[in-house]
């Protein structure tokens, strides 16, 4: 019997047995949609992670103070000065701003809202990518040095403060405090920001500086000039504030591309924990293909009697049987397949993820079912090849 012959044998006692075989890939089915459905999704969302990070901080770094340090903080451990002189003396630098941030209640002649306000430089509207002007302008050099009390809101929140009113020109209170506003802008949101967005608004740090009994800055946003620049320019500016201020240790640089490298370590993880769980219902599933193997072996004891009986060898019984196990299982493994993907792509389309077709996990699924149906049907083949024929004449 050639391997042809042996594959329409075990496809018609599939065929002859479907409701059997049909229960026995479920184990398989099960698991193998599982386990794509988690790797799929695992490597959906690191992509999509990583394209957010490459559009909203690609070359980006932070700087702040060590506030486990046994230097004593300062209101003076960071200065508007210190960004500027770091930004002309280092090659690695592209920008570097200072930057902060709160979140204040703003009235406008229509509504209060909650706003987070950010003080910062010019340069900071340089640095990003994913910020337009919609009215006016952003603020410049003058205003910020001569601290102007001028702000720039996001559009949606002169919308809302102002109705339709043009707001340019316009007045909005901030506590005591009086700003006109001189523009808006509309800004591409981080789609992953699973807290409430609240609406944005910028103004010149040096006047928000102005307004504080003591005046300090949280921290700076600095981007390199690329990729290979990133590290040099966090050690170049925690150097220089070091030795400004006589405090060592007392400065740390954290780039964005080593959140990103956690994110992606710590998914990776993740999505090898949850598919080791999933592949427990393939050993499951094995096992069940193991046992209905068996039975079938036993039913068809006197059909393997009458197939040796007319010169059938011991290895073509072997590999009658192991084709079948294996068929069982690679149909399963498609079913599985084709669920996996179809629920990881549902998952994608309402959690605002990337549609990925992972075709690794889909050949490690094939590869993974194949080696079930022969691990799990070599025993029952083995033991429909060493039977007797006379003995298996021989059964009722």
């Amino acid at each position: 019997m050639n391997l042809l012959e042996s594959f329409y044998t075990a496809i018609e006692g599939i065929w002859a047995n479907k409701m059997r075989s049909g229960l026995t890939m479920l184990g398989i089915i099960i698991g193998i949609t599982s386990v794509i459905a988690v790797t799929t999704l695992g490597e959906g969302g690191q992509k999509a992670i990583n394209q957010e990070m490459d559009k909203f901080g690609k070359f980006t770094f932070n700087v702040y103070t060590n506030w486990e340090s046994k230097e004593e903080s300062s209101s003076d451990d960071l200065t508007v000065e210190d960004a500027e002189v770091l930004g002309k003396i280092s090659p690695a630098i592209e920008y570097i701003v200072p930057y902060n941030s709160s979140t204040v209640e703003m009235k406008g002649p229509k509504k209060e809202e909650r706003v987070n306000i950010t003080a910062t430089t010019p340069d900071y509207f340089a640095m990003q990518t994913t910020m337009k002007v919609a009215k006016g302008r952003f603020f410049n050099e003058t205003d910020d040095k001569e601290q102007r009390a001028v702000i720039v809101l996001e559009d949606a929140l002169g919308k809302k403060l102002f109705g339709q009113m043009n707001p340019l020109g316009q007045r909005v209170r901030w506590g005591n405090n009086s700003l006109v506003v001189i523009g808006t802008y509309t800004e591409e949101k981080f789609k992953f920001d699973m807290g409430a967005q609240s609406f944005g608004a910028y103004v010149p740090i040096r006047y928000q500086l102005s307004l504080l009994e003591e005046p300090y800055v949280q921290m700076f946003m600095g981007k390199a000039k690329d990729k290979e620049s990133i590290q040099p320019a966090m050690q170049q500016t925690t150097q220089y504030l070091a030795r400004k201020h006589q405090k060592q240790d007392h400065y740390m640089a954290r780039s964005m591309q080593e959140s990103v490298d956690q994110f992606n370590q710590l998914t990776g993880t993740l999505t090898m924990i949850f598919s080791v769980i999933a592949g427990i219902s393939l050993v499951v599933g094995g096992v069940g293909v193991m046992n209905i193997m068996l039975v079938s072996v036993t039913e068809r004891t006197r059909e393997i009697g009458i197939r040796k009986a007319l010169g059938a060898r011991r290895q073509d019984i072997l590999i009658q049987f192991l084709i079948e196990s294996v068929i069982v299982c690679l149909i399963g493994g498609l079913i599985g397949v084709l669920f996996g993907l179809g629920i990881a792509a549902l998952i994608s389309h309402f959690a605002n993820l990337p549609p990925l077709l992972s075709w690794n996990s889909v050949i490690i699924a094939f590869a993974f079912s194949s080696a079930i149906g022969i691990f799990f049907g070599l025993y029952p083949a083995n033991k429909a090849a060493k039977l007797d024929p006379i003995e298996a004449l021989r059964y009722e």
